[in-house]
């Protein structure tokens, strides 16, 4: 019911600048990643129950905060590029990066929701979490930087087509 109610007050679109969005979407990404912290763990230990509920958990916590980066960080990118075609497709293909990393991220989980072999859930989960890590640096040192400052066009496909 909880997250529910999270889902429908995140899908509603803000296109406008926030002052403090970046520092919340950086909050959910610690967030995530300390849910793969306590994965790690559980994995060593071979702490089958607490890995079920750890995936169901970082599951739950990355839909809603991809929902949210969509309706806020890349909402406001496509409104404020609106003008500027080039830009907007090169944020574009960067958003639909993170949708396949997503769908990745859910194949990943469906494929292992029994935990039947835990060396090929290891070997699996190690290659989410470097996607992950790869990414959010993007967002972080990139996206994000676009997102507070005004660059000159060629400067931003410059930077999202390099990264």
């Amino acid at each position: 019911m909880i997250v529910s109610i999270r889902k429908y007050f995140r899908s509603k679109i803000k296109r406008h600048y926030q002052d403090t969005l970046i520092e919340r979407l950086n909050g959910e990404h610690q967030k995530l990643f300390a849910i793969v912290g306590k994965m790690d763990e559980a994995i060593e230990a071979k702490n089958l129950k607490k890995i079920k509920k750890l995936v169901d958990k970082f599951k739950t916590e990355l839909v809603l905060h991809l929902l949210y980066e969509d309706t806020n960080l890349y909402e406001h990118l496509y409104n404020r590029y609106y003008y500027y075609k080039n830009v907007r497709d090169e944020i574009k293909k960067k958003h639909n990066e993170m949708k396949d990393i997503a769908g990745a991220v859910q194949k990943f989980i469906e494929k292992h929701k029994n935990l039947d072999d835990l060396d090929d859930f290891k070997k699996d989960f190690d290659g989410v979490k470097g996607v992950l890590v790869k990414r959010v640096s993007f967002e972080e040192e990139i996206l994000y930087d676009i997102y507070h400052t005004m660059q000159k066009n060629d400067v931003i496909i410059n930077k999202l087509k390099n990264s």
